[in-house]
This record gives structure tokens, sequence and C-alpha cells, in this order.
């Protein structure tokens, strides 16, 4: 099954530290999403959107041009060329009405299987193993929020024992006690860190 790396715009990490060389088979940028992809060093074999925010000259890229009246967003656009997993950068900050819209991308399609923005990084997954230094933060909630998990965490703060985590209840802001963290869910979670030092070199296993 092919990957996709899909840059969208919003804020996005100053650096990928991550070993994405080689990784992907498509790399997709959302409008404004190709000025994040060139700042970072990649260069997209695909363009989309209505290109009303892009900054960078579009003229030598392969690209999707749609109006900017349409019933889909352009990170939608993305969604509907894949055929299989895809890693999400950008779409930190801004607008809270476009954020809304992004996260219920996941549900009508599918999450990423890691979303980095310039101030989180988040994994989607319904097992996630690590080792975390002590006091590495962490919340993890349903990426479906329509939805009901029961989960069980292990190696933090405060643990869960097949507690049921939705919208109405979910872990914010729990901590690692810097042993082994394991968390498993009868659905799959978005499991958010931040970007610091502590995660880049944790050693993460999703599965």
């Amino acid at each position: 099954m092919s990957e996709t790396l899909i840059f969208i715009g919003g804020e996005g990490p100053d650096k990928l530290e991550m070993p994405f060389s080689g990784r992907f088979s498509k790399i997709i940028a959302c409008d404004s999403g190709l000025d994040l992809a060139l700042a970072l060093g990649y260069h997209p074999d695909l363009v989309v959107g209505d290109m009303d925010s892009v900054k960078a000259d579009i003229s030598g890229y392969e690209k999707i041009v749609r109006p900017c009246d349409k019933d889909e967003s352009d990170f939608e656009i993305a969604l509907g060329l894949l055929d299989g997993d895809y890693v999400l950068i950008g779409g930190g900050g801004g607008r809270m009405d476009h954020l809304i819209n992004l996260y219920s991308c996941f549900s009508k399609y599918h999450p990423p299987k890691l979303w980095f923005t310039a101030k989180d990084a988040i994994f989607f997954s319904s097992r996630f193993e690590a080792c975390l230094d002590e006091g590495t933060l962490l919340s993890f909630y349903p990426y479906d929020l329509r939805s009901e998990a029961v989960v069980t965490a292990r190696g933090l703060v405060w643990e869960l024992d097949e507690r049921k985590v939705d919208l109405g209840f979910f872990s914010l802001s729990n901590r690692s006690r810097g042993d082994f963290t394991s968390i498993t869910s009868s659905l799959p979670l978005a499991i958010r860190f931040g970007m610091d030092k502590s995660l880049l070199k944790a050693k993460i296993y999703i599965c």
C-alpha cells in the first residue's frame, strides 16, 4: 500500500527530524502547503486547490486547480486522491473553522498516521508504545470525536484501566513516569505530544 506526504496551509514545523527521506510514493501540497513544503526542502509531485493563498510559483508543478467557490476544502481534494496511508504536515494556528473542518475530514475519510504542526506531533493508532523522558506531556482522545473508545494506558502519572474515552472524557496533559509507556484502545486514538527534544529522541512503536 502506498504512503503519501501531504502539506497544507497553516503553521508547520521549522524542520522535520523524522526519517522521511525516500519513504513516500507521492508528495502533495494543498495550496499554500506548497510554501511550507519548499521551506522544509520538499518538492511536491502535485499541487491541488484553488491557489488563493500560495505565494510560490506553481507554474512548474503538476496541479489540480479548482475554483474558490467549491464544496470541498483543498485538503479534501487531496484526500480524495489517496489509495493508502498518509502523513500530514501543517494546519496549526489560524482560523478555528478551518481547524474544525480539517479534523472532521479525519472522520469523513481516514486520519493520517502522523500529523505535525508547529507545536504538535500527533500519532493516530489504536496501539502506541514508547520510551519517553520522565514528565513528557501527552494527551489522547478518539480521532473521531463522535466515538467512544475503551482505553488502557500504562507508564503514566494518570493511568487508565479499560476506561471509556470520548468527547466528554479524554486524557488531557497526562505525563510519562519515565519508564515504558503503552496505550491500547478499542478504536484509533489521536495521541498528542509537543514538538520538543524529548519526543524527537524517544523510541516510539506504533502498531
